[in-house]
């Protein structure tokens, strides 16, 4: 064993249930396990406490490094680089036994969604499963799962929302998650797109939360504009909401990173939920494709509050993944930032990619510009599309 801290309390505190796959996550950023509806049926209410999630904690507890976070936290401290955990300091000991009850729900109601981020996937967007679908897999030399398509990936592509719902495994983790929302004290919406799914307000009212419970749902407002007023005239009514919208870039730089989205559109939206008097804050997702442009964002809204996550899937996308000229240019670009985001992006982009990811950024952009229109490569910096061999 190394002498590395392998503790993180989100472990402890938060499940990720995503309702289309049938998968859980013991933490946001770990691989998620499928479910054993076999040993559920016989656990009724300790969808928290499955056999893999108890065995992670105990590992934790004694300090030893557990698979799941290898998906994103440990490969990305082990590059020196600020991970989930580290940002969320999960490092800060909170708990001392393995079976515990859930503080935060975090529920992926369905992967329908119209954008295809450039660092999403097609486990969260159904318009990257299609892309995938229409126009082949992306052929990366690490031969990626992500960017290609497997038996489930298909079998989702063609089941509707309705017959997603009415399944009986699909019921039985709603179940489970009524069972537990009572003692929440978060619920965490996410998709997707969660506004385009159309049982959304059905569900809420039905699980019973506490009135102190926070409720946080996730929109990368990719509906259309008479959707969107419709939907934030019901979301008035509910009690400790906080609206999250995923953004980071403004104009062309949002347009390629949040394909199926424009600008103004984006702009006329965030108006509407100020109109409305709705709380609200913007998730930042920063990769080396997002990264150029956060500046300008964070300019356009600093007067809102935004939260950052750093982009450590694919590996090819992590801030890194660039220049030294490029790395020489932000590093002064973000003098203008909070000191505590300075720091963060700082650290982010220090370490040196590897010639594979090099290889595979460049493959990746090429193939994702190719396979949408309208979207122009040159607005990257010259000296990151030169190294790219772009």
């Amino acid at each position: 064993m190394d002498n590395r801290d392998y503790y993180c309390s989100v472990k402890f505190k938060y499940l990720k249930i995503d309702l289309e796959s049938k998968t859980t996550y013991n933490c946001h950023a770990s691989r998620p396990h499928p479910v054993d509806f076999a040993w559920l049926s016989k656990n009724t209410g300790q969808i928290f406490n499955i056999p893999v999630n108890v065995h992670e904690r105990q590992q934790m507890l004694i300090n030893e490094r557990n698979s799941s976070c290898e998906q994103n936290c440990w490969p990305a401290e082990d590059a020196g680089a600020i991970s989930p955990r580290l940002y969320q300091s999960g490092d800060i000991k909170s708990h001392s036994e393995p079976v515990v009850s859930p503080e935060t729900i975090d529920l992926t109601i369905g992967g329908d969604c119209n954008l295809t981020c450039s660092y999403c996937s097609k486990e969260y967007s159904s318009a990257w499963r299609r892309d995938i679908a229409n126009n082949g897999q992306y052929l990366l030399t690490n031969k990626s799962d992500r960017f290609q398509l497997n038996n489930k990936d298909r079998i989702l592509l063609n089941i509707s929302q309705q017959q997603l719902k009415s399944t009986k495994q699909y019921q039985q983790l709603l179940t489970e998650i009524k069972l537990v929302a009572p003692t929440l004290k978060n619920l965490i919406i996410t998709g997707g797109e969660p506004f385009l799914d159309n049982q959304l307000f059905d569900i809420l009212p039905d699980l019973n939360l506490s009135p102190e419970t926070t409720i946080e749902i996730y929109t990368g407002l990719g509906v259309s504009k008479s959707r969107f007023t419709t939907i934030l005239s019901k979301l008035e009514s509910i009690p400790n909401l906080l609206l999250i919208v995923s953004a980071e870039n403004t104009k062309k730089f949002l347009e390629f990173n949040r394909y199926g989205v424009k600008w103004d559109e984006v702009i006329a939206k965030i108006d509407l939920i100020k109109n409305k008097k709705i709380n609200f804050k913007f998730h930042s997702t920063i990769s080396n494709l997002t990264i150029f442009d956060f500046v300008n964002f964070y300019n356009t809204f600093k007067n809102e509050k935004i939260t950052l996550t750093f982009a450590y899937q694919p590996d090819i996308m992590m801030p890194y993944v660039l220049d030294n000229d490029s790395k020489e240019q932000i590093k002064q670009d973000i003098l203008s930032l909070p000191m505590e985001m300075q720091r963060a992006i700082t650290h982010s982009i220090k370490e040196t990619p590897t010639e594979d990811q090099k290889i595979n950024s460049r493959i990746f952009l090429q193939e994702f510009t190719r396979r949408r229109s309208n979207l122009d490569i040159n607005i990257f910096p010259k000296s990151f599309l030169k190294w790219l061999g772009l």
